[in-house]
């Protein structure tokens, strides 16, 4: 009596528990098919286990009439429905995952053996081969009742042949993740048969604990790459943005150069086409790269800057040079403090300057000048150097998990702070 209410109880709980993942998972926006055959899972447990709750009831009346061999029926046929939904959960993930597509009959071959079982379990309670009446209006199971356990075997063992014939696509975690999907089950299974209990529905409720934590993990994983993809979209708009204004003034100070100093205008058009060259295209097509590479880019930037800009004055200190930051997130910065800092209240002259630090926990990076600075409380306008600390800060935020923060104040400067934990993520 005590091992029947414990089971009954065990039961409520996985329906309840098995309920709250699937209503967290209907509400997912995620249409793959392999997420599709982890709904029927679901629902196929959960119907599974309401039947066979019913049955219990039924079967522990006096008089349990006709209703307990639906409730047998619905629970073995919800059962073996599950089983064919684990095979075709796992067809559709080695799709996903690049494998070629397992062949129809395969897949027709489990469809057809599961319709078999229903057929040959839920048949037993008019053929008394698996369970007879009792006489009281209550099953029983027959003397061969354990055979139920056999009948499922060829389908174990074919999910255990295709998940070890795609093992180098899915690769070792998976595989033996898969592995587990179908071991637990089974072993729990073949001790329910000898032992009474539900250890099967513990274990399946484990299973689709698993499959959600996989679809969890899953579309994290997904929302990664989709804001690293977002990432490298700031960056090329960043870069087609920039480079048109960047070139003409440039050709512009050649061409100015060229009749009266011709030497400035030739290390002006060396170091603009090392800029071009070297750095700025090969740096588009990475979207993390170390800090002192990330400086010969701004190098070179300043080095034309100062061409046109005599008067500025550049410090840099830099205690730490080898950690990786997103490219191009120094440079606007400078290219902000140049030309939205110091050239609106003096072209002829003012100071950048560029520090890096290392701490226990992060890199630090500060670039501050002593420029017309801003009032951050004021409404942006989207023209000026304020889209470009927003689109730097969030690739900061993706690539590498750093923020950035802002501090200025009208008629004294600016200074911005890049704060890149040596945690954070990689690209």
């Amino acid at each position: 009596m005590a091992i029947g209410a414990f089971n009954i109880a065990t039961e409520i709980c996985c329906v309840l528990f098995l309920l709250t993942m699937l209503i967290a998972l209907v509400y997912k926006q995620e249409r793959s098919r392999s997420f599709m055959y982890i709904i029927l899972i679901f629902l196929a447990e959960i119907l599974s286990v309401v039947a066979d709750l019913f049955f219990r009831f039924r079967n522990a009346g006096s008089a349990a009439g006709a209703g307990i061999y639906v409730d047998y029926a619905i629970s073995y046929a919800a059962y073996v429905f599950l089983v064919c939904s684990f095979s075709w959960y796992f067809f559709a993930r080695f799709e996903e995952k690049g494998a070629q597509r397992i062949h129809p009959t395969l897949r027709w071959w489990v469809v057809a053996y599961s319709v078999f079982l229903v057929v040959l379990v839920v048949s037993s309670v008019w053929t008394g081969w698996f369970f007879r009446n009792d006489g009281y209006g209550s099953l029983e199971p027959t003397e061969y009742f354990n055979w139920v356990a056999y009948i499922f075997l060829p389908l174990i063992l074919f999910d255990f042949y295709v998940i070890w014939r795609h093992r180098t696509v899915l690769g070792r975690t998976e595989t033996a993740v898969m592995f587990l999907y179908v071991v637990l089950p089974s072993a729990a299974y073949v001790l329910d048969m000898r032992y009474s209990t539900v250890l099967a529905h513990l274990a399946l409720t484990l299973v689709a604990s698993m499959l959600y934590i996989f679809v969890e993990t899953e579309q994290e994983k997904r929302l990664i790459r989709t804001r690293q993809e977002l990432a490298e979209m700031h960056l090329n708009s960043m870069t087609a943005q920039i480079n048109p204004h960047f070139i003409h003034n440039t050709l512009s100070s050649i061409e100015s150069l060229a009749r009266s100093r011709p030497e400035e205008a030739r290390a002006l058009m060396n170091s603009f086409s090392e800029y071009m060259s070297d750095s700025y295209m090969d740096m588009t097509k990475r979207p993390v790269i170390p800090f002192w590479e990330e400086m010969e880019h701004v190098e070179h930037y300043l080095a034309i800057e100062k061409v046109r800009f005599p008067n500025l004055v550049v410090v840099t200190d830099l205690e730490a040079l080898d950690f990786p930051v997103p490219c191009l997130s120094v440079q606007p910065l400078v290219e902000n403090a140049v030309k939205h800092g110091i050239c609106r209240v003096r072209k002829s002259s003012g100071t950048v300057t560029i520090t890096s630090r290392e701490t226990d926990r992060a890199f630090l990076v500060t670039v501050t000048d002593d420029g017309a600075g801003f009032d951050p409380a004021a409404e942006p306008d989207t023209t000026r150097p304020h889209l470009g600390i927003e689109n730097t800060a969030r690739r900061l935020e993706m690539l590498c998990g750093g923020t950035l923060t802002v501090q200025s104040r009208p008629g004294v400067g600016t200074e911005c702070r890049m704060v890149l934990p040596k945690e954070g993520k990689r690209s």
